[in-house]
C-alpha cells in the first residue's frame, strides 16, 4: 500500500509538470557509465515519453558510441505522439584511480517529431493542438559511482532545439523556434553483475532564443531493465 501511495504521488506530479499541449517530452537520458574498453549496455525503459531502447559500447580505451530511439503513442482526449532517434560520440574515465568514481561526456545528433491535442472540455475554449519536428544537438556529461550491487549516476543534458515544422492553433504562420535546454537528472541502477533495474528522474526546463514560446514537458520519470556485458 505504501509503495502504492508513492507510485500515486509520482504520477501526479508528473501530470502537474506537464502541459495540454507539447512539442517536447524528455526521453530518458542515455547515461551507460561506462567503467572500462570493450563494454557494451543495452537498455528498455518505460515512462511518461513512452518507451525509450537504449545502446552503447566503450569501443577503444576511453571512447564510446552511444544511440536510442523512443516511441510514444497515446490516444485519449489528450493524444500524444512522439518519435526521436539520437547518436552521439563519446570520452569516459575514471574519476580517480582508487575508487568507484567515473566521469563520461557525450555530443550527438537527435531528430524529433511530436504531435499533441485536446478536445473541447471545461474551463478550455474549443479544441487546440500543437505539433513539431526538430533536430536537436546535445551534450550530456554524466558523474556515477558504482558499487557491486547499485549504482548512481548524476546527469546533465544540455540541448540546441532547431525546429523544422512547428504548427498550434494559437499561431498563424509562425517563425520556425529555435531553443536551448537543460536536463539534469538522477538514475539508480540495482542488480547483479549482468543485468540490472533501473530508475531514472529529471527536470527539464527550455528557454526559446528565436519564435514563440512553445509548450513543453518539465518533469519526466522512468523505470527498466539494463544489461551489461
Amino acid at each position: 500500500m505504501k509503495n502504492l501511495l508513492i507510485l500515486s504521488v509520482f504520477l501526479s506530479a508528473l501530470l502537474l509538470l506537464s502541459s495540454c499541449t507539447t512539442v517536447y517530452i524528455p526521453n530518458e537520458i542515455n547515461a551507460p557509465a561506462f567503467n572500462e574498453p570493450n563494454q557494451f549496455k543495452g537498455g528498455i525503459s518505460i515512462g511518461n515519453s513512452g518507451t525509450n531502447l537504449q545502446l552503447g559500447y566503450s569501443f577503444y580505451k576511453h571512447f564510446a558510441a552511444i544511440g536510442d530511439v523512443s516511441y510514444l503513442d497515446r490516444k485519449s482526449s489528450e493524444p500524444r505522439f512522439q518519435r526521436t532517434w539520437s547518436l552521439g560520440l563519446g570520452y569516459f574515465t575514471r574519476i580517480k584511480q582508487a575508487d568507484s568514481m567515473f566521469y563520461e561526456v557525450f555530443g550527438g545528433y537527435s531528430n524529433g517529431r511530436t504531435n499533441s491535442a485536446y478536445e473541447d472540455q471545461f474551463l478550455t475554449n474549443g479544441p487546440g493542438y500543437e505539433n513539431a519536428d526538430y533536430n536537436r544537438f546535445y551534450v550530456t556529461q554524466n558523474i556515477s559511482v558504482q558499487q557491486e550491487f547499485i549504482d548512481f549516476i548524476i546527469s546533465v543534458r544540455f540541448s540546441y532545439f532547431n525546429f523544422t515544422r512547428y504548427e498550434s492553433h494559437e499561431f498563424i504562420n509562425p517563425v520556425m523556434p529555435q531553443a536551448i535546454g537543460i536536463e539534469p537528472a538522477i538514475k539508480i541502477r540495482i542488480g547483479g553483475e549482468f543485468l540490472k533495474l533501473k530508475f531514472q528522474l529529471g527536470y527539464n526546463l527550455i528557454n526559446s532564443i528565436k519564435g514563440p514560446d512553445f509548450n513543453y514537458d518539465r518533469g519526466f520519470g522512468l523505470v527498466g531493465l539494463e544489461c551489461s556485458f
